[in-house]
């Protein structure tokens, strides 16, 4: 984390978002997902590859992975914003 307090997201979690995201426009979902998940295992907070992976869920017909990605993002969001109350802190 900076001193901004902006966290950068790894390179490696970075081109691997890429490659998914380059499959994605191809409609390669199922190689999408593979490098999607890659890339937040090496970046659990990295909020556009939990976006993008919805996307191809949804794509794939698969309507409740989609919608732990969406839970997720909420749930980052709702964690990250400034002087908001959290359950058990």
């Amino acid at each position: 984390m900076n001193m901004y307090g902006i966290t950068t997201i790894p390179l490696e979690a970075r081109i691997l978002y890429r490659r998914g995201m380059d499959l994605l426009d191809q409609r390669k979902d199922d190689a999408v997902v593979k490098y999607l998940r890659q890339a937040i295992i090496i970046a659990p907070r990295f909020t556009g590859a939990y976006r993008a992976l919805g996307i191809c869920m949804t794509h794939l017909g698969r309507e409740q992975d989609a919608a732990d990605c969406q839970y997720r993002l909420v749930t980052m969001a709702t964690n990250s914003t400034p002087g908001t109350a959290r359950a058990g802190v």
